[in-house]
């Protein structure tokens, strides 16, 4: 489309920039003018958020399931009032929440997520569920909802319906076997999932919302009914997350999500009016360019961020291991200390990470052409592109023999590693260790590189160097994932954290609010 011809807005571009306003103007602000911040919580906080390496947008939401999971298991689950009152404490010693900007049905509604979530944990039956994972799935939840409640960004409900109504327009699910109703709902969680980038307990929570009210119900034996049927519930979720065409959906909308993410980001900004846009749609046009300009330098800051968060992260597990578990083994097992081992198990993983941040490369210079013209077909005709994509899954054909090949090469490439750390007097110990922090390293340096393209339309193919890494370093990905997704599940650093040095400090922190207040007391009755 010629840059000087005139553009109009679609009606749904209009109700989308005039709903998305509308919501803005209901948003909460409770963490203005907090002056409840103790200096040795808020330490701590920051500490631990380096340590546990999450995405900033996920940080509140963990610190009160993080409290919840805490105070829980401290006993303190059959009183709602106390557990209330500490969440709000902590949260506002850790600079989350200015707990005077809380009205009284704020902590009512708080009181009320916690109540309910711990009603349903208390008669929850699960046979698929151990009770400490049950504990922990629920207070996830209940943090995603008191999170929700205490940040509401309707916004965003208000552009997934817009991005859905786009996508749905440009998609045909004829002989995919899938109702409208159920791509409806596999098509929007998508568009959550890689719009606002949440974490399985906050995509779970989202499905709830949207496929099970009665878990939000205010009475109580429709809550314990729903507790002793948990497993049903949740497979709901789960047949939803774990459904054979949603990689599908994620290709279909990956591909044209950037438009998206920064016309969302140009809203947010509130940098025009809607008057603006709508005398002049080429405004709108220019702004999600020049934001595209602002998220990719802002991308390459958070690439060097992730390395820099990851390397702290692997460095102090790295070595907290090797003084634990490698030297002693090491001593009392193997009988010697090999300084080989143990040079490059504490070396190799940083190295890597870092050699990974410095070349991470950016979207191509040609990516912004094809942002720009797609957000134009977007806000002028609904359209993401000329051809409507097909659900119905392509016809991999040949694809079996390199499954093969992808396997034996896989076990080649594992067979050789073992055999150079076996010929290095590696043990076994220290041969885990290996596979464990360079899978890792493979794995947060993959996502970190996916953090830097999230922009890119059209994935470029990268060089032939990059690109044999890339296959070569594909085994240690995939083991990387699944230990990353078993090391967040359950992370012994982390539990130590929380219950060796957080509970004492929050506990002494409380004691001394507590004869704080007792002697202004004092001092009150002394002044009458």
């Amino acid at each position: 489309m010629d840059s000087k011809s005139p553009l109009s807005l679609s009606f749904q571009a209009e109700k989308l920039i005039s709903d998305f306003f509308a919501a803005l103007e209901i948003e909460k602000n409770l963490h203005h003018d907090n002056d409840k911040t103790v200096s040795s919580a808020l330490i701590y906080e920051k500490i631990r958020v380096a340590l546990e390496y999450q995405e900033e947008h996920l940080i509140l939401k963990n610190a009160i399931a993080r409290i919840l999971r805490r105070r829980y298991a401290l006993a303190l689950h059959n009183n709602v009032n106390q557990m209330t009152n500490d969440l709000i404490n902590e949260l506002a010693w850790s600079n989350y929440l200015n707990p005077e900007l809380l009205k009284e049905q704020d902590i009512v509604k708080i009181k009320e997520i916690i109540g309910r979530n711990t009603l349903i944990l208390k008669h929850a039956i699960s046979k698929r569920f151990k009770r400490h994972e049950l504990q922990k799935i629920i207070l996830d939840w209940a943090a995603c909802e008191i999170e929700e409640y205490l940040k509401p960004s309707r916004e965003n409900d208000v552009f997934i319906d817009y991005a859905f109504r786009i996508y749905n327009k440009n998609l045909i699910i004829d002989g995919s076997s899938q109702t409208p109703e159920q791509s409806a709902i596999q098509l929007k969680s998508v568009i959550y999932q890689l719009l606002l980038k949440p974490d399985l307990p906050l995509i779970q929570f989202w499905l709830i919302k949207q496929g099970i009210p009665a878990w939000f119900s205010s009475d109580s034996e429709e809550i314990i009914k729903i507790a002793k049927s948990f497993d049903p519930y949740f497979n709901i979720i789960e047949r939803v997350l774990n459904h054979h065409l949603r990689p599908r959906y994620v290709t279909f909308v990956k591909r044209y999500i950037a438009p998206f993410v920064l016309l969302r980001q140009v809203l947010l900004s509130k940098g025009t009016t809607l008057d603006n846009i709508k005398n002049n749609p080429r405004i709108l046009e220019a702004m999600v360019i020049e934001r595209y300009q602002m998220v990719v330098e802002a991308g390459r800051r958070k690439v060097w961020r992730g390395t820099y968060r990851a390397l702290i992260f692997i460095i102090c597990t790295k070595i907290s291991l090797a003084f634990l578990l490698e030297i002693p083994f090491d001593k009392y097992i193997a009988g010697e200390i090999n300084l080989v081992s143990l040079i490059i198990n504490v070396s190799l993983p940083p190295f890597l990470m870092l050699v990974s941040g410095t070349f991470v490369k950016s979207p191509p210079k040609k990516n912004v052409k094809n942002v720009s013209a797609v957000t134009t077909s977007i806000i002028t005709s609904d359209q993401i592109e000329d051809k409507p994509f097909r659900l119905v899954p392509q016809v991999a054909g040949g694809f079996e023999i390199f499954n093969i090949i992808y396997i034996l090469f896989t076990l080649g490439i594992l067979g050789v590693v073992i055999w150079l750390l076996l010929s290095l007097d590696f043990n076994i110990l220290s041969i885990i260790l290996f596979f464990f922090f360079v899978s890792v390293v493979s794995f947060f340096s993959f996502r970190i590189r996916n953090i830097a393209l999230e922009l890119a339309m059209k994935r470029s193919k990268d060089d032939a160097i990059t690109s044999m890494m890339e296959f070569l370093l594909l085994p240690f990905i995939r083991i990387g994932k699944f230990f990353s997704d078993k090391f967040t599940a359950f992370n012994p650093f982390i539990i130590a954290l929380d219950f060796i040095i957080e509970a004492p400090l929050k506990t002494i922190i409380k004691i001394m609010n507590s004869w704080l207040k007792f002697i202004n007391a004092k001092k009150e009755e002394l002044e009458l």
